[in-house]
């Protein structure tokens, strides 16, 4: 099944999760899915925009007497009178409609009393009330990732709970009896599990993260892992993630204890390189992946199909591909299966995006992945590609 085929069935199979009300602080990277509309005026009075003197231009007016200072937050007793001027600063409300604001570089203060220079506008240098919006304006639409900005918009307008997506409980199991602990020192015929961290890395820096429930290891038991998954926290996901374990082998029973768990499976393999093995199951709102074990499959496979389903969930777009020029000149024995090849991404300074493909050997490799930000497709049977070459690339960030 090609690459396109296996994400149609994908997007077929996922539905965007139900929304909820949020704390801003738990908000960030989440789809808004309500507007948020100002609930005044932006700004919400005439204010200074700039440290100076505000006053009434008055047509042949030249001096005009200080009558109090005023800093951002206050109010004054009185307002002005014409002839009159108040010294103030940037963000504090003008205490008269029509005000001018002269800034203060250009200000000559002589014995308490303004001398100005120069012909000053009424509203020079002031921000007027509802320059920006008015109330009731749509400030952020649904549909919007909430970044930084877009939490700071919402705070504005006192939106302390905005309605988002809920984010997707990922439960995650790492398989292989040959598997020990980073902090191991591996015994014979033992290797230590990066796919953990590998994984919890993924789900945090991906653009739409999943809340990371659980992880735990795996031996290899079909029986066993068949009970886990109908267990807590597995049998409450909305994500399930098995690594390994997804093959034809003889121990490689992630497809029989997904069947036996409930989930229908609609993608057995892809026709990719790395990442041929590869499992997708659903089980109504429930989803289920089978990443291939070695490393650089798992980490192509995560962002060709996870990264869509979690796109997916959020009820945003997946990320798609990006037409790049080869840096450098590429030569590898050609291949019958399309090739995702680790790469670095970046501009030049024509303005124009490059790829640079990482020495990269077989799928094990977990070392070519230092550094990668991109997946450099490659089609089927090219031997070689020139430097400069047009290529899709899918950006990692």
């Amino acid at each position: 099944m090609s690459v396109a085929e296996a994400s149609r069935i994908l997007d077929a199979g996922v539905a965007p999760l139900e929304a909820e009300a949020a704390p801003l602080a738990e908000a960030r990277g989440r789809l808004l899915r309500k507007d948020i509309r100002t609930d005044a005026d932006q700004p919400p009075f005439d204010r200074a925009a700039m440290d100076g003197y505000a006053f009434f231009p008055e047509v042949g007016a030249a001096r005009y007497r200080l009558a109090g200072a005023l800093k951002a937050g206050e109010v004054l007793a009185g307002a002005p009178g014409n002839g009159e001027a108040v010294r103030i600063f940037t963000g504090a409300e003008l205490p008269r409609a029509g005000m001018a604001v002269l800034i203060q570089e250009e200000a000559q203060v002589e014995k308490g009393v303004l001398v100005v220079n120069r012909r000053v506008e009424p509203g020079e240098n002031v921000r007027r009330r509802g320059m920006d919006a008015r109330a009731g304006d749509v400030l952020v639409h649904a549909g919007t990732l909430m970044g930084a900005a877009e939490l700071a918009i919402a705070a504005s307008v006192g939106e302390t709970r905005p309605v988002v997506t809920r984010w997707p409980r990922v439960a995650h199991a790492t398989t292989g009896g040959e598997l020990v602990a980073p902090s191991e020192s591996p015994g014979p015929g033992k290797i230590r599990d990066s796919n953990q961290i590998l994984i919890a890395a993924l789900l945090a820096g991906c653009g739409l993260p999943g809340d990371l429930i659980h992880q735990e290891r795996w031996g290899d038991e079909a029986e066993a892992a068949v009970k886990r998954l109908g267990d807590e926290p597995f049998a409450s996901a909305d994500i399930v993630l098995i690594s390994g374990g997804v093959s034809v082998g003889e121990h490689d029973y992630a497809a029989r204890a997904l069947s036996e768990a409930g989930f229908e499976l609609r993608v057995r393999r892809i026709n990719s390189r790395p990442g041929r093995p590869f499992i997708f199951g659903v089980q109504g709102r429930r989803l289920a992946f089978g990443l291939p074990g070695n490393p650089v499959s798992h980490f192509v496979c995560f962002h060709l199909f996870v990264r869509r389903a979690l796109a997916r969930l959020a009820g945003a777009a997946p990320a798609g591909l990006v037409r790049a020029r080869l840096a450098a000149t590429l030569e590898r024995a050609a291949n019958p299966r399309p090739t995702y090849w680790p790469a670095v991404w970046s501009f030049n300074e024509e303005g124009g995006a490059t790829a640079r493909a990482l020495p990269w050997g077989n799928s094990g490799h977990l070392a070519a992945l230092a550094g990668a930000n991109a997946l450099l497709l490659i089609p089927p049977n090219t031997a070689a590609l020139p430097a400069g070459a047009p290529v899709d690339t899918l950006p990692l960030a």
